[in-house]
């Protein structure tokens, strides 16, 4: 993969075309204000402005822009990946959350939530109360995604810059590279941690049941993080450590222009090579590795969803799920601003990294919370009996 999925420049001529274009739009919008609407419009009035403007765009395109070049249109791969995944989760979540809710508003709202409400409104009138009720968990989940991005935003960038404040390149010494975030820095345990206090803000103003949507939202979260690391993969970031046999067959040697290549480029130990291979040595492809890994969670999942026992089970089991899953691919990363708070051993550490810490404490709180949760028909072998709608 690389880190521009569309590597394009824009011609002189394509961006005048552009520029008319522009000119154009603007003019026919103060056109149409100019106008008058409805019965009052006048056409006259409108061709008039509208040629005036254009007029004037024009002759600001050919005075003040002068000669044109040609700029690039690079889109990037991991952007391009992080939004896919992001849309791709919120849209599952909206409609599992419509598909719950619609077969019993219990699974999915707490006594006395405005959607009750609303929902016997719409009965009183002869309409569909559950189809009502299901409408409204599907418009809550969609408002609740501007909220999860931003929360997710901040806290994934606040946990980098906690990993990275000490040393000479860090914050603390460079505290105005902080606002920095286009030049990256973006840690996923701190954008979950974040995401989730969104979430449970928003939960408890609305009287959603938490565990319910977080029920709801897990697998999506998994689906999610498998585009998330596609787009690594694309980006070279988050790389592993050099394949002990050259010859691996998975191993992926990352090209210039990639955060690895830029990285390894300044190390003495990899220098040589790659100046006289043109590209990284042939690294474990982690992104590649958690990515599948994630992916199988989602199926997991989904499956584990439909037949579960009580609400907050799916993320319990997520939690736990994707602890082991990091943990393991935490042995075999190479990047250096991931943090390590025990370097053991001194060469090559295999602990302890920020994230194998945050993931320990993931696993110990998701069997907690499975534990507490669990109603004690379920653990007598009896169904506790949650809803169990088809859709996925």
């Amino acid at each position: 993969m690389h880190p521009y999925l569309f590597p394009w420049v824009l011609s002189p001529a394509v961006l005048t075309i552009l520029a008319y274009l522009g000119v154009a739009i603007v003019a026919a919008g103060l056109a149409w204000f100019a106008s008058g609407r409805g019965i009052r419009a006048q056409p006259g009035r409108a061709l008039a402005v509208f040629a005036g403007a254009c007029a004037v765009g024009a002759w600001l395109v050919v005075t003040r822009l002068g000669a044109i070049e040609a700029q690039p249109l690079p889109i990037h791969t991991y952007g391009l990946m992080i939004a896919v995944g992001f849309l791709s989760a919120i849209h599952l979540s909206a409609r599992s959350a419509q598909a719950y809710a619609t077969v019993d508003g219990r699974s999915f709202y707490l006594p006395g939530a405005p959607a009750f409400a609303a929902a016997a409104k719409e009965a009183a009138k002869g309409g569909d109360a559950a189809a009502a009720m299901g409408r409204k968990a599907k418009e809550n989940v969609l408002d609740l995604a501007f909220w999860v991005f931003l929360g997710a935003m901040v806290g994934s960038r606040v946990l980098f810059i906690i990993v990275n404040w000490g040393g000479p390149d860090g914050y603390g010494a460079n505290p105005g590279r902080v606002l920095r975030i286009w030049e990256g820095g973006f840690v996923f345990y701190g954008g979950f941690i974040g995401a989730a206090l969104a979430s449970i803000v928003y939960a408890r103003k609305h009287r959603i049941d938490f565990r319910g949507l977080a029920d709801i939202a897990a697998p999506t979260v998994a689906l999610g993080h498998f585009f998330g690391r596609m787009g690594c993969m694309s980006a070279g970031c988050c790389w592993g450590k050099p394949a002990a046999d050259p010859d691996f067959l998975l191993g992926a040697k990352f090209p210039p222009g990639a955060m690895a290549y830029n990285e390894m480029l300044g190390d003495p130990q990899f220098h040589d090579y790659i100046a006289t291979h043109g590209h990284t040595p042939p690294l474990h492809p982690t992104q590649m590795y958690e990515g599948v890994g994630e992916l199988a969670l989602f199926f997991l999942l989904i499956y584990m969803r439909r037949n579960k026992r009580f609400q907050g089970q799916i993320m319990a089991s997520w939690l736990m799920l994707y602890a082991i899953l990091r943990l393991s691919i935490e042995t075999f990363r190479g990047d250096f601003g991931r943090g390590m708070l025990l370097r053991w051993p001194e060469t090559d550490p295999l602990l302890l990294s920020t994230s194998q810490t945050v993931g320990i404490g993931m696993f110990i709180l998701g069997a907690t919370l499975f534990w507490l949760w669990r109603p004690r028909s379920l653990a007598a072998g009896t169904d506790a009996g949650a809803p169990t709608p088809s859709a996925a």
